[in-house]
């Protein structure tokens, strides 16, 4: 609200001081040339002499709610070489010649407030957009039609490596909770009931991840730290055949085999067509009775109504869920009451100043957008990752 085209406006409570700012070590990857070249974004490298328009500036269009504390941040773009063209959720106040002068977009989801519908409603007006970032790690607001028609001709960056540590602990964290049988602990302390019984430490058992990206891969370097054993799938599994954490990757068809013998299996996949369900009843049945189910990366890679069945027949040991098929989970969900499920609202990430981080990482990739060098975090959204 009030903000017009070129002019980047903030009220003081939302401009954040740079010292005070507590800023997390976050390493950024670049796609490695194995994966670039196998990806169709791939070939969008920036060139090095770009044009911005008439002023010689990028248009930049930010997609979010104006009073959201982390956008502050971005009054450190540099307003000589930048116009904020407006920030906000809707975009009808703003010229149809200033929105067809957008090259490059800010989607600030999650708590920052956008929605795939304020995107579609605004992309077809952006008929000169160059490169789209998230400040989220996933991608299911970018799955529809115009965009995905649209994406050989823009490049897409997300926000990866910000929250990986946090729901790599996050996983460690719902291993140790049925390892220690954290269910009786606090049912004895209820009770005021004082009685000692074994517990399992999590040295020498078996940790799988589906889905071995940069979450599965910090939830990997954990598992080893506490002396587990790791194995892992991933659609290209040669991408991490030297991986010194993994014992053993698996091709995502062989994945009953490597539940098998698995006593935490990570779900840390993003999700597409081929992900949804990934997790099926199929899966679930190739565990083993003491085998922990712990979902991280998106609700509907794990059929849901499959792993109720099998957590109320006992026929697994346990489940950490942060994310679920439908969210906020139903308050009528079976889930709710089974004692052996922890649940989380789709909060393991949302630690202290991970939504200014995935600012930080933009300002970053804003930089090297000006100078015409390529973009770290490049994704290919028809992949989904």
């Amino acid at each position: 609200a009030g903000l017009s085209p070129g002019t980047l406006h903030f009220t003081p409570s939302m401009l954040l001081d740079a010292r005070a700012c507590r800023r997390r070590f976050i390493r950024y990857s670049c796609l490695s040339s194995s994966t670039a070249s196998s990806s169709p974004s791939s070939s969008l490298r920036l060139r090095a002499s770009r044009q911005f328009g008439m002023t010689g500036k990028a248009k930049l269009l930010v997609i979010g709610k104006p009073t959201r504390p982390e956008l502050g941040l971005l009054s450190k773009l540099p307003t000589e070489k930048v116009d904020v063209v407006k920030v906000g959720l809707t975009f009808e106040d703003v010229d149809e010649a200033a929105l067809a002068s957008v090259d490059a977009v800010f989607v600030g989801a999650g708590p920052t407030g956008a929605t795939s519908k304020d995107i579609q409603n605004v992309f077809k007006k952006l008929s000169s957009v160059q490169w789209i970032h998230s400040n989220m790690a996933g991608l299911d607001l970018f799955m529809f039609p115009e965009l995905l028609d649209a994406a050989k001709g823009i490049t897409v960056t997300n926000s990866k490596g910000v929250y990986s540590s946090s729901l790599a602990e996050y996983a460690l964290f719902a291993a140790k909770y049925f390892a220690l049988n954290t269910p009786r602990l606090l049912e004895q302390k209820g009770n005021h009931h004082w009685e000692k019984f074994p517990v399992e430490e999590l040295a020498g058992k078996t940790l799988s991840v589906i889905g071995y990206g940069d979450i599965g891969q910090k939830t990997g370097m954990l598992a080893k730290a506490f002396g587990m054993r790791v194995l892992a799938s991933r659609r290209n599994p040669t991408l991490s055949s030297e991986d010194p954490v993994v014992e053993k990757m698996f091709a995502v068809s062989d994945i009953k085999a490597m539940v098998s013998e698995s006593d935490y299996v990570v779900v840390s996949t993003p999700l597409t067509s081929s992900t949804k369900h990934i997790v099926n009843a199929e899966v679930i049945g190739a565990m083993k009775p003491s085998a922990v189910v712990i979902n991280i990366g998106r609700g509907p890679c794990i059929d849901e109504t499959a792993l109720i069945e099998a957590l109320k027949a006992k026929k697994i040991k346990g489940a950490g869920l942060d994310v679920f098929e439908e969210e906020p989970l139903q308050e009528d969900s079976e889930l709710w009451d089974l004692n052996n499920v922890l649940i989380s609202p789709h909060n393991a990430d949302q630690v202290q100043g991970w939504l200014e981080n995935s600012v930080h990482l933009f300002l970053e990739n804003m930089e090297r957008y000006l100078k015409g060098d390529k973009l770290q975090n490049i994704v290919d959204i028809h992949r989904g990752y």
